[in-house]
């Protein structure tokens, strides 16, 4: 065929000028030919229709629900009570590497069920290097791991709207490897996503991320980080970042987002796939049970508030005692209610909202849907106390008749305000 292509080329300029338009047409048959000759298709794709990552055009600020790795925690009348619109978690996909279990796993297969459902969905793409090393660039290892991610896209793609490179990168890398081979692995992973999607025309935002605990100034100079991040800003075809924020003050947030701001492109957007209040629940779980919450308790034996066990007088211990035997909703209403350092931040989904749509730049944040905690296992002083952020609170409250959980104090009201009518903090 390519013998073809040029005797048609020579015989154009052969006869003269008169077909000198005809030649012209036909000089782009060699290209054609070319790849014909390669095996792959002659038809072309316009700009607008090719796939690949795509840049967001929505300009409106959303907030979703976060299961984590828990998608077997997705129960339809709690998705429903949060009026919310998008659901995020994320594979750990060294794990299903590990166990080639793509295809049979409960919590992928419960994911595949959240779009049907009619929600939107983002999804974090894990690889934790804390529990492997990093192979080395180019090994076989390494090559597998990337070509792996083409599998897990098998599997989930027709059932996510946002892909997101990463997880917790540095988190879950040791800090000698942030700089190399850390943006390399990254790098090449999301490379491999963007030409998955672009081979099957296949439109995608692909984000990068998570960039965690960038109100540290330790976070801001890192060589590794701000590689990473100059790295998503040059390339055209990465949507934004993600960003955890996971903090003890709201004005870090602030912080977060005025450093981040100029690190990324004007038509870039950011999207926070956790954050919450934890280290300031954490720094006070050493408090005292307040007095208000003891008389609460001892008012009556009819409002369900009852006292607890003599010995119990931290509000760890109170945790620990609720997570082993769990209460009555309206007692733990009440310990929130009576603990000021709870009570004083119970709008904190409004306040952290507005500070995200501070930002033109923001697009989506997802927050702690469910409580989640190992049974038979003890809660201390110095326990991260994720357990204090969710909408939903199935391991220290009873679960209703229905097991769906019941909702948080305050918190679920604000979340799915903000979902609806957007009166309460608007």
């Amino acid at each position: 065929m390519l013998q073809n292509c040029h005797e048609r080329i020579y015989n154009c300029f052969h006869y003269g000028k008169r077909l000198m338009l005809i030649c012209l047409f036909t000089a782009g048959l060699i290209i054609s030919c070319k790849k014909s000759e390669n095996g792959t298709t002659n038809e072309t794709v316009s700009p607008e229709a090719a796939g690949g990552g795509v840049l967001v055009t929505d300009n409106q600020a959303y907030i979703g629900v976060n299961y984590n790795e828990s998608f077997q925690e997705i129960r339809r009348g709690e998705l429903s009570s949060s009026k919310t619109k998008w659901v995020r978690g994320f594979i750990d996909v060294l794990m299903h590497y590990d166990n080639q279990d793509l295809t049979t796993n409960a919590k992928i297969n419960q994911y595949l069920t959240v779009k049907d459902l009619g929600y939107k969905t983002v999804l974090n793409l894990k690889f934790n290097f804390m529990a492997r090393a990093y192979p080395a660039v180019n090994s076989t290892a390494w090559n597998n791991y990337i070509s792996f991610i083409d599998k897990v896209l098998d599997r989930v793609i027709a059932k996510t709207d946002v892909i997101v490179v990463g997880n917790e990168p540095f988190i879950e890398s040791e800090t000698s490897t942030w700089d190399e081979p850390l943006n390399s692995f990254y790098k090449a992973a999301a490379n491999r996503v963007n030409q998955y999607l672009t081979a099957r025309n296949i439109q995608r935002p692909i984000f990068v991320g998570s960039f965690d605990n960038m109100y540290q100034s330790g976070r801001q100079t890192n060589a590794g980080i701000n590689n990473l991040l100059a790295w998503c800003k040059a390339t055209s075809w990465v949507a934004g970042i993600d960003l955890h924020i996971h903090h003890n003050n709201n004005p870090e947030i602030t912080t977060v987002f005025n450093f981040v701001n100029d690190k990324i492109r004007d038509n870039q957007k950011i999207i926070i796939t956790e954050y919450s209040l934890m280290k300031w629940w954490r720094d006070n779980l050493s408090n005292d049970l307040t007095s208000q919450f003891l008389t609460a308790c001892n008012a009556s034996t009819t409002d369900n508030i009852f006292p607890p066990p003599a010995g119990i007088t931290k509000v760890w211990q109170y945790i620990d005692y609720a997570l082993k035997n769990p209460r009555k909703v309206e007692e733990w209403n009440a310990f929130n209610q009576y603990t000021p350092f709870l009570e004083d931040r119970k709008s904190y989904l409004c306040n952290s909202f507005k500070l995200f749509k501070a930002s033109s730049k923001f697009w989506l944040a997802t927050y702690a849907m469910r409580q989640s905690y190992p049974l038979n296992t003890d809660f201390t002083a110095t326990t991260d106390p994720w357990i204090l952020n969710s909408l939903f609170t199935p391991r220290t409250v009873e679960l209703l008749a229905s097991a769906d959980a019941q909702p948080r104090y305050s918190y679920l009201g604000q979340f799915a305000d903000i979902n609806t009518t957007n009166t309460t903090c608007p």
